[in-house]
């Protein structure tokens, strides 16, 4: 088209827009660039038609097309090649395009391309608000970033150019080469990169699967926050908490409140109020509350302490470290310490600082305490200093046993065996075979000792290498003959219950 055809098609338009009173300059929302040809014949349509290298300026927007009606109204629309180009950044393909003067709204459908700087959004039904610089999708839309090889798809979408937020609804799927996440509701920030969610999610990576339903996740740094019962599995790990942190490239977790950590690969899961965990250094600690649950047969082990930390041996089997002021509890065995060590790989649980156990009516104590377990019972326990073995009689009268070295045999979690070895002490209170009643105290010193438990109660004592001892009258032995120096009574800080793990009082001692 020639300057002078152009220049004609132009005069001729003029004059239309003159002829058709409808049409005042007003009114008029869009001003022709260039048209190679303008129709118009009121018989047809009450409309112009604008056809061949059609250009249109419209608020600010410039609008391309292969060809045009313009209606009498304002509105507009245009077909083949649409192109639409607001600013700097806004560029939006399409093969159709409707736009609507009173709502300022273009409405494409085909074949639509959104680009904003280095994103691209495709669809086929899009509506455009020149106003506000939003956009709606309807029928599905794709999303792809050319720097982090985000894709991003759904069935509703709305995008902010000002805000540059993202709003995702319905089977939103987001792909990294590194990971996917699969929502219901999602907000992205194209400039950060971080997306939000409203609705149930999950996130998986080669390492990780995520599942909350509030929170975010920056695909750049892979950094996230989630709530509202989030939770990641990891390996053989899981993590559930009210609030989670986690980073995907290093596989550091943490989690605050309601915290549930567990290792799929063991028998054993810990809860607290605040944890965190490597799964990199294989390496978790939970505190605020902490507590392990164990499963064993037919019972079930609670243990608490202020800290509980989980490592792993040279053989990556579990190693648990409970400290400052333990306590365990199990149907038929309770405990007390500074802290202990249970290792999962031997199944041993190795107690120190003032340890305490409890076994039926026995109270056991000593430098430290090893317990061997095995099939989730009690097999074995070794005291290596300061060994005091106490079984109440009666309010006034207590079985004592007393060594530097102690190894107690368990059948069905119960203590049936004492091997009491160096310097070997013995106050007991024997009964009478028929009736059952005291017939006095018997208080003997020698090198060994072995004592045999039936009824949970003392049922024989064997000395060996020379005991010296006697067996007194009740009524006529006194303090001496009734207590060893080693002593003591605790019933206080023995748990009645699960729940009575997190109560430390202090001990009640008592020698009368």
């Amino acid at each position: 088209m020639n300057k002078t055809q152009l220049n004609h098609s132009l005069l001729a338009a003029s004059l239309l827009f003159i002829a058709f009173g409808g049409w005042s300059q007003d009114r008029r929302p869009v001003d022709i660039l260039n048209v190679d040809n303008i129709y118009y014949d009121a018989r047809v349509v009450e409309a112009e038609r604008l056809i061949g290298n059609v250009r249109l300026l419209y608020e600010g927007a410039f609008l391309n097309c292969d060809s045009a009606w313009r209606f009498p109204s304002g509105d507009f629309e245009a077909f083949s090649n649409v192109f639409v180009n607001q600013g700097d950044t806004i560029k939006l393909y399409g093969d159709y395009l409707y736009l609507t003067r009173g709502d300022r709204v273009v409405r494409l459908l085909d074949n639509i391309r959104l680009y904003d700087r280095e994103m691209t959004l495709t669809t086929d039904r899009l509506n455009y608000n020149l106003a506000t610089g939003q956009a709606n999708y309807f029928d599905g839309g794709v999303i792809r970033s050319t720097e982090n090889q985000n894709v991003l798809k759904s069935k509703f979408g709305q995008y902010n150019k000002n805000t540059a937020f993202f709003y995702f609804k319905k089977d939103v799927v987001l792909t990294n080469p590194e990971y996917e996440i699969f929502s219901d509701t999602m907000r992205y920030h194209n400039p950060s990169e971080i997306a939000y969610f409203d609705g149930p999610t999950t996130i998986v990576s080669t390492d990780a699967t995520i599942y909350c339903n509030q929170g975010f996740f920056n695909t750049q740094t892979e950094e996230s926050r989630f709530s509202n019962g989030a939770q990641v599995h990891s390996g053989t790990n899981v993590l559930k908490g009210d609030s989670l942190a986690y980073n995907s490239r290093t596989n550091f977790g943490e989690v605050f409140r309601n915290v549930f950590m567990r290792d799929t690969t063991s028998s054993y899961y810990i809860t607290g109020e605040y944890g965190w965990h490597d799964d990199v250094l294989r390496r978790s600690l939970v505190t605020d509350s902490a507590v392990m649950v164990q499963a064993m047969e037919n019972d079930t082990l609670f243990l608490h302490a202020d800290t509980l930390k989980a490592v792993p041996d040279s053989l990556d089997r579990r190693i648990i470290l409970a400290y400052q002021r333990a306590k365990f509890f199990k149907e038929d065995l309770q405990g007390k310490c500074d802290s202990l060590i249970y290792f999962e790989g031997d199944s041993t649980i190795t107690m120190f600082g003032q340890p305490l156990l409890w076994s039926d009516e026995n109270q056991i104590s000593g430098k430290t305490i090893k317990l061997y377990m095995y099939g989730g019972q009690i097999h074995r326990m070794y005291i290596n200093s300061e060994a005091l073995v106490v079984s109440e009689v009666s309010e006034t009268a207590f079985n004592q046993i007393a060594g530097r070295e102690l190894t107690g045999y368990f059948i069905d979690n119960a203590l049936r065996k004492i091997d009491v070895s160096g310097n070997g002490q013995v106050v007991y209170y024997p009964e009478d075979d028929a009736t059952g009643e005291v017939i006095g105290v018997n208080r003997a010193d020698c090198s060994e000792l072995t004592i045999y438990v039936a009824d949970k109660r003392i049922n024989r004592v064997v000395m060996h290498r020379k005991p010296v001892g006697a067996l007194h009258p009740l009524g006529k032995a006194g303090q001496t003959d009734r207590y060893l120096n080693a002593y003591f009574w605790d019933t206080e800080n023995r748990p009645p219950d699960r729940n009575g793990i997190f109560y430390w009082p202090s001990p009640e001692v008592s020698i009368d």
